[in-house]
């Protein structure tokens, strides 16, 4: 009678069947959330944009090191439209050669393609750099052949590597991460790039410092009749 008993005043274990599946419950305010696909880092450099960062860094130190010489670039003589182009005022930026800043561009994106291998931040400083880079070199095109009037072939060389490294950048984009959203990234890029040669150009016409606007019209006649006249200026100081 006691086991009896115990077995009818004991709560039956129900049990579960094999065939009915066990639904877990999920903690209440969890969220699903869409996971991200790995993205694996790459086993090798950048070899391309490696390769066509450092022609650039080779191109721009080449014209560093002449003006710091004060020495024309090579089939660049004096009176050619290359020295015109040297010699203007957009030929130098904070009192350094317009090739040094060039050189910092290209040593920037041959750092990426070298050592930077996770893919999306490898892709987005890559195409950022280059965008940029692009853009100023489109401005100084634009001034070399409608301002000044001239032409300078190893600006042509530099603007075209940059042009082959944005279109092998952007073509180099990774598709791995469906919401990614490329409109938004790139008009933001955009906007930088507008706002660094918007700077550019205002620094060249002489809002932030006039010493790097416009010459004197007056000034310069002046200058060149007198070295026309082959002229003498005479002091005495007391």
């Amino acid at each position: 009678m006691g086991k009896k008993a115990k077995r009818q005043g004991g709560s039956p274990r129900k049990q579960s069947s094999p065939e009915e599946p066990q639904v877990k419950e999920k903690p209440a305010g969890r969220k699903n959330k869409k996971k991200q696909p790995v993205q694996q880092a790459r086993e090798n450099p950048n070899w391309l944009l490696t390769a066509l960062a450092g022609a650039g860094m080779v191109l721009t130190a080449y014209l560093v090191v002449t003006v710091w010489l004060d020495q024309p670039p090579l089939y660049c003589h004096e009176g050619s439209s290359c020295d015109i182009v040297q010699r203007s005022r957009w030929g130098t930026f904070l009192a350094l050669p317009t090739a040094f800043w060039g050189f910092l561009t290209y040593t920037a994106l041959a750092y990426i393609g070298l050592r930077i291998r996770n893919p999306m931040p490898h892709w987005k400083s890559a195409w950022t750099i280059s965008m940029a880079g692009l853009g100023y070199s489109v401005y100084l095109i634009a001034v070399s052949l409608f301002v000044i009037k001239a032409a300078c072939a190893y600006c042509i060389v530099s603007f075209s590597i940059m042009t082959v490294i944005f279109g092998v950048v952007t073509f180099q984009r990774p598709k791995e991460l469906p919401t990614f959203n490329f409109a938004a990234f790139a008009r933001q890029t955009v906007i930088i790039t507008a706002v660094i040669v918007g700077a550019m150009h205002l620094h060249y016409s002489g809002i932030f410092d006039p010493a790097a606007g416009p010459e004197d019209p007056f000034l310069r006649g002046l200058a060149e009749h007198l070295t026309r006249d082959k002229a003498i200026l005479y002091g005495a100081y007391w």
